[in-house]
């Protein structure tokens, strides 16, 4: 995957997050921004007709429904168009420390492959995507 260009979906609902984690993402590929749990789940929806998002970066602490709930939609979502376990969508949480339990929680339950603590810093970010795979 690391030749292909990527599409990612950033959750965040934090301006300065947001446009750091574009500006990271942008050289792998498309990066589409939304600010609540709700709006990732449609989006979401919506890609899985024609262009799949390939990574994920979800904000534990958003408006409306959180970042594990959102997650959780997602999934199922997936299941839904039979997509199998290790073709998902790979996610990565993104979490302050007072929300950290949680995003545990979203990793040890298969729902994320990583999660990082804010300050979202670059090369953490590129580790992780080196980690898994999806870039060299």
């Amino acid at each position: 995957m690391a030749n292909t260009p990527m599409r990612t979906l950033i959750v965040e609902d934090t301006l300065i997050n947001q446009e750091f984690l574009k500006m990271i993402m942008a050289d792998w590929g498309e990066c589409i921004v939304v600010e609540s749990g709700e709006a990732a789940v449609a989006v979401f929806a919506d890609s899985l007709e024609n262009s799949p998002f390939d990574i994920i970066f979800m904000d534990i602490m958003l408006p409306g429904i959180d970042g594990l709930q959102a997650l959780e939609r997602i999934r199922a979502l997936e299941t839904q168009k039979g997509i199998t376990p290790g073709n998902e969508a790979k996610a990565i949480i993104t979490t302050a420390l007072d929300d950290d339990g949680k995003a545990s929680r979203a990793y040890i339950h298969g729902q994320a492959i990583s999660y990082i603590t804010k300050p979202i810093r670059q090369n953490i970010i590129e580790d992780e995507l080196r980690k898994f795979g999806l870039i060299q």
